[in-house]
């Protein structure tokens, strides 16, 4: 599903998430000890990180001050079968990729820690600007990078073609892949913090 915001700029930001998940637990995929005919409903895994597709869409959409680039919203399937959404569109892409500046992908970004508050951003090495930028972010997460542009999410798919990433993740936990991760365990306050977080990203680098 892609959505084009076009503020009418040379460059555009890919904003994206995977909106699949385990179905009734008939891939092999669950961590269930019994997951045949339960429903994996999937609320971190990735509800969360397609809201936050949404909610950036509305945010992006609705803000009087305009970026200096376009926004390309993506969510894709096929990504616990292995990233053949986000493999698909870098193939036949709906635009020029190298129009395209960088792509953030938010990946289970719903259940953060209150108390730690830690968050892990991949794909801190695909730019240079990266490491400096997040450490210079006005949040009160705490953020621990990896350099890999190469992981089990759909931002692999853009890196490999040499498009910068950033890979927004809150952490595993004991429902992961089972029918357990439902709605009622999503930290919402924290993942308001988590997308606050992304538009900073976003508006810091507005001039470059």
């Amino acid at each position: 599903v892609v959505a084009f915001l076009d503020n009418k700029a040379d460059k555009t930001i890919v904003i994206g998430a995977h909106f699949d998940h385990l179905g009734i637990g008939e891939n092999g995929s669950s961590l269930d000890a019994n997951p045949q005919g339960k429903i994996h409903n999937g609320a971190d895994d990735n509800a969360s990180g397609v809201a936050g597709v949404l909610e950036l869409a509305r945010y992006f959409k609705n803000n009087k001050v305009k970026e200096s680039s376009n926004f390309l919203f993506i969510c894709f399937s096929g990504e616990e079968l292995g990233l053949f959404g986000s493999k698909y569109y870098t193939e036949k892409p709906t635009l020029d990729l190298k129009n395209v500046n960088y792509m953030i992908n938010m990946d289970m970004i719903g259940r953060l820690n209150p108390t730690t508050k830690n968050i892990s951003v991949s794909g801190s090495g695909t730019s240079p600007v990266w490491e400096t930028l997040l450490k210079n972010t006005n949040t009160t997460l705490s953020i621990k990078t990896d350099s890999a542009g190469v992981g089990p999410s759909d931002h692999t798919s853009f890196y490999l073609k040499n498009i910068p990433v950033l890979h927004f993740f809150t952490g595993s936990h004991t429902d992961y892949h089972k029918p357990s991760d439902d709605w009622d365990k999503i930290n919402y306050d924290g993942e308001k913090e988590v997308l606050e977080l992304v538009i900073e990203v976003v508006e810091k680098l507005d001039d470059q």
